[in-house]
């Protein structure tokens, strides 16, 4: 969401194009959520070029053996649970009774039609807003002329279906709304909703500086909600800014489609770590000293580029990589058994994330196992103790040779 939302910020919040501008809100927030449920894993590690990305990724966020102690911590992830689901909770109930009061004022209040336009007439000291096909106004409020400016308003966002924009975002923060890039980007909606409304109504002949003075002259009450259309609701300086911003030479459009690399970059990104579909996780409740050990995948499985001739006596990527006897379900099986958590580095709050190198060897046997990056002795001797202890491997083949790979097991410490 963020980088949907900086790169929309960056490139085309000052140009005219507003119907594209529209679209391009719309898909960032549908694209934010749809693209790290999207996996194409199997495309990732089949590709030279991604699997290259692939190979730099792992350094830094590799997919790890995550081993969680007992110790005697606050429960912050209960607590932010909790108070995550709250959220959910009083944002749904805010939407829904703001859409509850718009059916209601629906139901009870007079219609009219003015200018061949059925509306709802509101008595209180409200804004003009649009729901959907229902448009509530109090014509008593401004004159003839401002009458007509407001219902042209008011039917742009009605034929144009600006309501679902609306509703779609709302749904987003609901879900969302600990993510201040939701709301960032919720404003830029709403925002390019009104200037395409504004337009229109320059569009049909109203002079834009009558327009803009009658905008300037309301006083209107508190807006009855935030998931409809209203015509005043955001501020009028940008409004006004905007309808006389000289209108963006129209061979610039085509820098919107930058936004088709920005999107299949952040697929790959969300993909650069994905597991084959055979893989599987799993948790293991009450182990002694340790609440759960799960295991996301092993890191070798990626098939990264492969390397022509072995370096320093072993291979770091071949076309067949190493395989635990019995496969991924045995090797997670053997983790979950023997990895613990040291007792001292428990009591003493010790967390941390350790990688443990090792070469298997033609043989099957593990050889030359070490740290790579270490988080403290005692987290690190675990897991290199374990890791020692594992049985022979079934060893990785190139070009139809079995050789000697390169592996890495990744361990996360971490405290409840």
């Amino acid at each position: 969401m963020a980088i949907f939302y900086g790169f929309y910020r960056l490139m085309f919040v000052r140009d005219t194009f507003f119907t594209w501008r529209r679209a391009v809100l719309l898909l960032s927030a549908l694209a934010a959520v749809a693209i790290p449920m999207v996996d194409i894993g199997w495309w990732v590690n089949t590709h030279p070029q991604a699997a290259n990305l692939s190979e730099v990724y792992r350094e830094v966020v590799l997919p790890t053996v995550k081993v969680t102690g007992t110790g005697d911590r606050f429960p912050w992830l209960r607590l932010f649970t909790i108070i995550y689901i709250c959220g959910i909770v009083l944002f749904a109930a805010r939407m829904v009774w703001q859409m509850l009061t718009i059916v209601w004022m629906r139901a009870t209040h007079d219609r009219s039609v003015i200018d061949g336009c059925e509306v709802v007439v509101i008595g209180e000291n409200a804004s003009p807003f649009s729901f959907f096909s229902w448009v509530f106004v109090n014509p008593e409020m401004q004159s003839s002329a401002q009458l007509h400016e407001v219902l042209l308003h008011e039917q742009a966002h009605v034929h144009q279906l600006h309501t679902l924009d609306v509703v779609v975002m709302e749904l987003l923060a609901v879900f969302c709304w600990w993510n201040p890039f939701v709301w960032l980007l919720r404003r830029e909606v709403r925002m390019n909703l009104e200037y395409l409304a504004d337009e229109r109504v320059v569009e049909v002949g109203n002079e834009r500086r009558a327009y803009q003075y009658h905008l300037l002259g309301l006083a209107y009450g508190k807006n009855v909600a935030t998931v409809c259309n209203n015509f005043n609701v955001l501020p009028l300086k940008l409004r006004i800014k905007m309808m006389n911003k000289r209108r963006t030479n129209r061979w610039l459009r085509a820098k919107y489609l930058l936004m088709v690399p920005v999107a299949a970059a952040a697929l790959v990104a969300c993909n650069l770590d994905s597991k084959p579909q055979s893989a599987q996780e799993s948790e293991v409740e009450g182990l002694p000293d340790t609440v759960a050990i799960s295991v996301d995948r092993q890191s070798g499985m990626d098939t990264m580029t492969v390397a022509d001739s072995p370096s320093e006596g072993y291979f770091d990527n071949v076309e067949q990589m190493p395989e635990y006897p019995g496969g991924q379900e045995e090797l997670m099986k053997f983790l979950q058994t023997n990895v613990k958590y040291p007792k001292e580095a428990t009591d003493k709050g010790i967390q941390g994330r350790v990688l443990v190198q090792f070469i298997v060897k033609s043989d099957g046997s593990i050889s030359d196992a070490k740290v790579v990056r270490e988080a403290h002795p005692l987290l690190d001797a675990e897991a290199l103790r374990v890791v020692k202890s594992m049985p022979k491997w079934k060893p990785g083949m190139q070009s139809g040779k079995i050789v000697n790979v390169k592996y890495v097991i990744p361990v996360t410490f971490r405290l409840q």
